[in-house]
């Protein structure tokens, strides 16, 4: 796989847009800088995005991978060509160049995105805490896009408070969608999703092989129930809100029964069936979660059957085995014994091909149901997740790595920084003498004619500062004696300003350059601690999956068959037999994880500079 530029390597190569980029737009683009007038990107974990804007005053975010995708241009096209033909106003128009960006020689990809105004949605929510009215507009645009959403059989794929914009104009509020990487559209029916989405906002039993129109339900009810929340009873927001979130988290997501946030949604009379509707959908498939507009209709409940996949749902009963479960056993001994009569009666081949075609079918049609199996996709997610923070975590590390060269690089190039910043002192300190001389004034030369002066300005050279030697050289129909002369010409001229031109940095040019310098390594050793800080963050967050994980019960193939075979019995969540996990009280439940502290992480790029 190849190895992508690190953001800071994107940050170098866009100091010069017109070489770095292959767009013509971008090309005479300026992107947003920092108190050094570097590139400043906004970085995720596997994107660095820099707001730029054109010389026409168009705005841009022009997304610069930091890792190779299989199959992106196809999914982006893909994408693309869907959102083009609905022109709803939640997308913004964006185009994938699959060479956009030069960088040290190579070509590599990007994303050129339409600039998105709005705040983020947890940002709108905390700034409309004490306006119920508001979030209640908001709550209901929200609904309404999600019905839009499964209307035109699109999902988002990854819906959490950064990938949500809030606009308002007087009373009206409008709602827009970026990050379009784990987007679902019809096109892309059959593939799997290239990430699972944010933890604090998917169901717990998504995996990369949940890809499909329903994608969004849980996502959209999960917000949608917490906007109503913050409207209601905007005191949670201060005791839940970590600002990688909206209310919940994902351990709410995994043990309902455990989350007091949901106890105390459940005492809210208004809230109380809402919150029973997104704690039955935690147990629930994630495709069989019910559409938004279903739970606002008072459809709260899935079917039976995939209620039957919880036996851990508070207060409820360990419901009875799915027809599959229960028809297994029974199949199985049907099948025997029939091949065993075939046998017997001297089919024998017969008998065998029987038991071996009812073997491959039965084991198929089980194997397909382990792969559902609630703890199996739970346990699946979890690797996911933890190998996403990983690779996070790796390319983090190998940002530190470059900025660490980079930083070394600037303590040992003091001196030649001193020559180009000298060598480009004299250059200016000429200019401003030679452009004075026009280029009429070689007629005086011998030689040097009126003519040689309209075909010399003809080719834009107009002054002694423009008749460098490669300038004449690319003047037709002069001769090579002309040339010469010329070039003569601009040299005594050169040597007369000799003594004008100086031959090293002043005082105070040499301050500027050491405090240049002093401020670059110091604004690296900034995006050092931060990555460091990162890296401790994700590696803090993979400890907690992998520990989650850990304590995940195992369900193997074999065990799953031999529950069908009513030879043994599956844990549930808990690790528990379901016959020894009767309903839990409050009072019996287990010390509560602690709402974690809020974080503060780099802003969004959609977010405006201060």
């Amino acid at each position: 796989m190849t190895n992508y530029p690190t953001p800071s390597d994107y940050q170098e190569a866009l100091q010069a847009p017109k070489v770095a980029f292959a767009d013509p737009d971008l090309q005479g683009a300026t992107p947003r800088t920092n108190a050094l007038g570097l590139p400043q990107p906004i970085t995720g974990s596997f994107a660095a995005i820099f707001p730029v804007t054109t010389e026409t005053g168009a705005r841009y975010a022009v997304k610069c991978f930091l890792t190779e995708e299989p199959a992106q241009q196809d999914r982006y096209e893909a994408v693309a060509d869907a959102l083009g033909a609905i022109d709803h106003d939640a997308f913004v128009e964006f185009a994938y160049q699959p060479d956009g960006i030069q960088v040290g020689g190579d070509a590599y990809p990007l994303l050129k995105m339409e600039w998105a105004e709005g705040t983020t949605l947890n940002r709108f929510v905390e700034a409309h805490l004490d306006q119920p009215d508001v979030l209640d507009r908001l709550a209901d645009t929200w609904a309404d896009l999600m019905t839009d959403l499964e209307t035109m059989a699109l999902a988002h794929g990854d819906l959490q408070h950064g990938n949500v914009l809030v606009e308002t104009a007087g009373e009206a509020v409008r709602l827009r969608l970026v990050d379009y990487d784990t987007v679902y559209v019809p096109a892309l029916e059959g593939r799997a999703s290239t990430e699972v989405g944010h933890r604090n906002y998917q169901h717990p039993d998504r995996t990369d092989a949940d890809f499909g129109p329903t994608l969004d339900r849980f996502a959209g009810l999960v917000i949608y129930t917490a906007l109503r929340a913050c409207a209601v009873r905007p005191e949670l927001w201060m005791q839940y809100d970590t600002g990688e979130n909206l209310l919940f988290r994902d351990a709410d997501f995994y043990t309902p029964e455990d989350s007091p946030l949901f106890d105390a949604l459940a005492q809210t009379e208004p809230l109380s069936d809402l919150a029973d509707a997104l704690r039955t959908a935690c147990y629930v498939e994630p495709a069989d979660v019910p559409p938004l507009a279903a739970v606002r209709d008072g459809k709260l409940e899935p079917s039976r059957t995939t209620i039957s996949r919880s036996w851990t749902r508070q207060d409820r009963d360990a419901p009875e085995r799915r027809p599959f479960a229960r028809a297994f056993l029974p199949a199985t001994m049907l099948v025997v014994l029939l091949a065993t009569g075939l046998v017997v009666a001297g089919w024998t081949f017969s008998g065998l091909g029987l038991l071996l075609g009812g073997a491959a079918i039965g084991g198929g049609m089980a194997a397909a149901r382990y792969r559902r199996l609630s703890l199996v996709r739970r346990r699946r997610r979890l690797e996911q997740e933890s190998e996403r923070f990983a690779s996070t975590i790796r390319e983090l590390e190998r940002e530190v790595e470059s900025l660490k060269e980079k930083r070394t690089e600037l303590r040992t190039s003091t001196a030649s920084r001193r020559e180009e910043r000298l060598h480009e002192i004299q250059e200016q300190a000429l200019h401003d003498r030679l452009k004075h001389h026009f280029i009429g004034e070689v007629r005086e030369v011998d030689g040097l004619t009126h003519k040689h002066v309209v075909r010399l300005k003809s080719a834009g050279v107009r002054t002694a500062d423009e008749a460098t030697p490669k300038a004449v050289d690319s003047v037709r129909r002069i001769s090579d004696r002309a040339r010469a002369r010329l070039k003569m010409w601009r040299a005594a001229l050169e040597e007369k300003y000799a003594d004008d031109v100086p031959d090293s940095l002043s005082p105070a040019q040499e301050r500027r350059l050491r405090r240049y310098v002093q401020h670059r390594i110091e604004d690296i050793d900034d995006q050092l601690a931060r990555a460091r800080e990162k890296i401790q963050t994700q590696q803090a967050e993979r400890e907690r999956i992998e520990d989650r994980f850990d304590e995940m019960p195992t369900v193997s193939l074999g065990r799953y068959l031999r529950s069908l075979l009513r030879l043994d019995t599956l844990p549930d969540r808990t690790g528990e037999s379901p016959a020894d996990h009767p309903p839990r009280r409050a009072d019996d439940r287990e010390e509560r994880a602690p709402v974690p502290e809020r974080i503060d992480e780099d802003r969004p790029w959609w977010t405006p500079s201060a």
